[in-house]
């Protein structure tokens, strides 16, 4: 049973015990707090691992350890003031401003070569102190880049100086022109092109940021990510980045002079040092990995990755964090496969593509879906379990493309396929953690382009179990051309829908949804991934919308506050459609809380050009009134 008054005081006790590393330190002989810095990261998994503000005390006792669950706590701190006692606070970030109307502008973009990061994967954003000012030197954005990297193409970069811009208003991070650097955009903090891979690969999935839970001067310091190629086995790095490596003087928005890294360290890399690990995922034989971007446990140290013909990898000494044992010595190691899990580190999940794994830090299983259709768990013994949730190979859109959403406090896992029930219609499927039970709501038409995972409003995370808890997806009515692309086209509509819930249980409403917004016809399929946003001085909860498509606009937010829509507003083109949006700070600093994401299609004008392709991108930052 969930969402019983009850439970109240076990999210108290739980969340309150979680903060210390959150809310400052306190000196052995005084009663007064000193602070202490408190960073935060984004990225793909943020959105992946959800946790509502209601909970059995056991189960938020264990899924507190993650300091994602802290950071969603934080961000909505409205839904928990009666939850933490006065003497322990959550840290809160400044207010924003009240809001003022605005399109969604660009603040600034910055080309990143022949390809940018790839559709459905995601910036990673790291904040250096959530409680002061934003960082203009240490706060930064990393882009993966699905190009093959060369000496004039990097394959992964960084910029800081984000709060940059004139939309609205000057930024603080706006400095004055000179020849070398533009004064309000972004620069360049470091660009690599990281080289394990004979010859050079991509990096095709989402990168993810060094997190200590018990120091924070090891945290924000690395980048873990996945170098890929066909014909090749993946590569899992970790690169300790040095500001300034790869950094154009004369031009501090130029990101295409990167500095190679071909040779690699053999113990974890130094902070600062600009140099990286490299490990080989299996053999050239064992499967390149382009739709898995690694989850890391930073309790525990570890990462899981998969890769294109279904193996598990869990890795250690990810981070070398002061809390792994590993790590006391002298010589501290680089990551490793784990060989007390499965079979030297790897487990066989299924025989397609696998999706980056999630874990749930409640049962501590591992969710991942699969290209064959099937939402797969494996626990920490190596025990694999499935359920059913598309077609598979028996459709084209039949697979498991995008990773599930976990919400272990309440037991629920979510995932999504572009065909269901021989065809008929896309699904949403929401299940018990055991799979146990499952229950389907019914996207659209079927065999339509990857569906990807939903997002949910402020109500469910203040309890799935309120009545105006929903969650949304985007679909289409229509039979689509295949394959998919960004020209590709629809016979009928594209939808955004929103699947409620019992309101009593958590258990979520079953068939059709009754709510659904339609985005019109033309050109494009696929959706790119959703993003809500919810802001806690106006108390308005937003919906950004966006389509993989050329030659028209396709990108958008809504008003989800009060019902399941409001009205398309915003509307914007860039490029053929936006990657995976990551949204940053909670800040009244002008150009201090904005969106990032990759224009697919760009080139290095980095404008909305009339003639695009499927090649070429560019970092881009969206301004902060379109956040209100």
């Amino acid at each position: 049973m969930l969402g019983k008054r009850t439970l109240q005081a076990g999210v108290l006790v739980a969340v309150a015990a979680a903060l210390t590393f959150l809310c400052g330190a306190m000196p052995g002989g005084g009663g007064v707090v000193t602070h202490q810095r408190v960073p935060e990261f984004r990225d793909w998994s943020t959105r992946h691992v959800l946790y509502s503000n209601w909970g059995y005390f056991a189960d938020v006792n264990k899924a507190s350890s993650d300091p994602r669950a802290i950071f969603s706590w934080r961000e909505r701190p409205e839904s928990m003031r009666y939850r933490f006692p006065p003497s322990r606070p959550i840290p809160r970030p400044v207010p924003r401003p009240k809001p003022v109307a605005s399109a969604l502008q660009r603040d600034w973009s910055i080309y990143l070569g022949a390809a940018g990061t790839a559709p459905g994967m995601y910036p990673a954003k790291y904040s250096f102190d959530v409680t002061q000012a934003p960082s203009c030197a240490n706060d930064y954005v990393v882009f993966p880049i699905a190009a093959k990297g060369s000496a004039t193409q990097p394959n992964i970069v960084a910029f800081n100086q984000l709060y940059s811009g004139t939309a609205g208003a000057n930024g603080i991070c706006n400095r004055t022109p000179t020849g070398s650097d533009l004064g309000t955009t972004a620069e360049v903090y470091w660009s690599y092109n990281v080289q394990g891979i004979t010859g050079g690969g991509a990096v095709p999935t989402s990168p993810v940021i060094s997190f200590d839970p018990n120091n924070v001067s090891n945290t924000g310091t690395a980048i873990a990510f996945v170098e890929s190629i066909s014909g090749s086995a993946a590569h899992f790095h970790v690169l300790a980045f040095k500001a300034g490596d790869g950094v154009v003087g004369t031009n501090l928005q130029n990101t295409l002079l990167p500095k190679t890294i071909s040779s690699f360290t053999t113990s974890a890399p130094v902070a600062g040092s600009g140099t990286a690990t490299d490990l080989a995922l299996g053999s050239s034989t064992t499967g390149t990995g382009t739709i898995s971007s690694p989850f890391v446990d930073y309790v525990r140290d570890v990462a899981y990755v998969g890769n294109d013909v279904g193996i598990l990898y869990r890795i250690k000494d990810v981070f070398c964090t002061s809390g792994n044992p590993d790590c006391k010595g002298g010589s501290k190691p680089a990551p490793s496969l784990d060989a007390s899990w499965g079979t030297g580190g790897a487990v066989t999940v299924c025989t397609g593509e696998l999706t980056g794994p999630v874990l749930d830090f409640v049962t501590l299983n591992v969710y991942v879906g699969c290209s064959d259709g099937k939402l797969y768990s494996v626990s920490q013994a190596g025990t694999v379990k499935s359920l059913t949730v598309g077609d598979g190979t028996s459709k084209t859109y039949g697979g498991i493309l995008d990773p599930p959403v976990v919400d272990g406090v309440n037991g629920f896992v979510y995932a999504v396929s572009g065909s269901g029930n021989a065809g008929a219609y896309g699904v949403l499927v929401q299940a018990k953690m055991d799979f146990s039970s499952s229950v389907v709501a019914q996207i659209g038409a079927g065999n339509q382009c990857i569906i990807h995972a939903p997002v949910f409003n402020n109500e469910y995370y203040t309890s799935p179990t309120t009545t105006g808890a929903l969650v949304y997806v985007g679909g289409t009515t229509g039979v689509i051309s295949q394959p998919c692309s960004a020209s590709s086209t629809t016979t009928g509509d594209i939808f955004v829908y929103a699947v409620g819930f019992n309101g009593t249980t958590g258990v979520m409403t079953a068939g059709t949804p009754a709510n659904s917004l339609n985005a019109g016809g033309g050109p494009g399929a696929e959706w790119a991934p959703l993003l809500e946003f919810y802001n806690t001085t106006t108390s308005t909860d937003w919906l950004f919308v966006a389509a993989m498509q050329s030659s028209q606009t396709n990108m958008a937010t809504v008003n989800i506050t009060s019902s399941a829509f409001g009205t398309f507003a915003n509307f914007v083109t860039y490029g053929l459609g936006p990657s995976g949006m990551t949204v940053d700070n909670n800040s009244a600093s002008a150009q201090a809380a904005s969106i990032y994401f990759n224009a697919q299609g760009e080139n290095a004008a980095c404008t909305n050009n009339t003639v695009l392709t499927d090649t070429g991108g560019c970092a881009v930052k969206l301004t902060q009134a379109g956040l209100q």
